[in-house]
């Protein structure tokens, strides 16, 4: 338990504290890597999953991330070897519970920090981690697609990727495709529990193989957002959301779309073995390792080895630098190192090897 950022400084000398208060990662460390952030959320990519009155970007370099996130809810709920840095308060029903459950229904700090994730401020904080390209994601409803928007940001910031977003429940499906190729996009992005709808469900399935189709990638959100005997006590709603992506359900998902070029988000969080079964039964699947401690990211590479694992950090929600030590503290030869930081996502993604982004 901790009481102030110091006494994270103190247990973690890889840190350096900014003058806004959020954390980075020594350069000296991380000097010789050319590092992709495979999990990144601009404003622009979330605005119509938003309610009206946040709609509206905020440019602020001088705000903490890391004190406006619910990971960790509370500096003392900060634990940097536990899934999501985080532990959880004892009982949901605590203040700390009731703040939890705010957080989480994005309408406390978190909702500031996603306003406030600008090109700017992301590029900004990229480069204070030696983070030189990143992935920028999109959530999509069937009314409306975010993609041109984002489309014109990547064209303006060559350190900017994005992933395209297309909704099962879309109606123009095939539109929607040939829009986002039309865009030059580099794979695509599914969130079930933010969008309600099962990954084994029918028209998700059948939505992978259409973009299965196209050769792309394909990022999931992946995992129980919450321990085993914690989940047992959040209310049947949440808690059926968060079941959307079971890994459990993965199976139906992957075993009708085998090759599929599917990229488990988080790698799974709480379900970090059933991600690892996974891939050794689908040789064509990868694990983005955001908010994962130092521990399961060693399991990762004796499991299923450096050439399957990728960096991300699910930005603003999660520090850059901590995923950065993550990899650093898992036990990674300068090999490893480099496969996860960025050979892994040059070649999934077809990036040009020597291309790197100015600031």
């Amino acid at each position: 338990m901790y009481a102030s950022k110091q006494e994270i400084l103190r247990d973690y000398p890889e840190l350096q504290l900014t003058e806004f208060g959020d954390f980075r990662i020594r350069q000296d460390l991380v000097k010789d890597y050319d590092i992709i952030d495979f999990h990144c959320h601009l404003f622009e990519g979330v605005q119509s999953f938003l309610p009206k009155m946040f709609r509206k970007s905020q440019l602020d370099l001088t705000a903490s991330f890391f004190d406006l996130s619910c990971y960790p809810i509370d500096l003392k709920y900060f634990d940097f070897d536990r899934e999501l840095f985080t532990t959880y308060p004892n009982s949901l029903l605590s203040l700390g519970g009731l703040k939890l459950a705010y957080e989480l229904s994005g309408l406390g700090g978190f909702m500031s920090a996603i306003r406030k994730s600008t090109p700017e401020r992301m590029l900004r904080d990229m480069a204070l981690n030696n983070v030189s390209k990143a992935l920028v994601l999109q959530l999509n409803t069937p009314e409306c697609d975010s993609g041109q928007n984002m489309s014109k940001v990547c064209e303006k910031h060559e350190a900017l990727i994005t992933l395209a977003c297309v909704h099962p429940y879309d109606d123009h499906i095939e539109d929607r495709i040939k829009q986002n190729l039309s865009r030059k996009i580099k794979g695509w992005k599914i969130a079930p529990h933010v969008i309600g709808v099962d990954i084994n469900e029918y028209k998700t399935i059948e939505l992978m193989k259409r973009l299965a189709d196209t050769d792309l990638p394909i990022l999931s959100c992946s995992g129980l957002a919450f321990p085993q005997d914690k989940l047992d006590k959040v209310p049947g709603k949440i808690r059926k959301t968060i079941e959307t992506q079971n890994l459990d359900k993965f199976y139906d998902l992957l075993n009708n779309v085998p090759d599929l070029k599917l990229v488990f988000g988080h790698a799974g969080i709480y379900q970090t073995d059933k991600v690892i079964d996974l891939m050794k039964i689908f040789p064509g699947t990868f694990a983005e390792i955001s908010g994962q401690p130092s521990s399961k990211i060693e399991k990762l590479l004796k499991e299923v080895g450096s050439q399957r694992i990728l960096y991300g950090t699910d930005y603003p929600a999660f520090n850059h630098a901590f995923s950065i030590l993550s990899v650093l503290r898992a036990g990674c030869n300068s090999e490893d190192c480099h496969n996860i930081f960025s050979e892994n996502a040059k070649k999934l993604l077809g990036i040009d090897q020597d291309v790197k982004a100015n600031y």
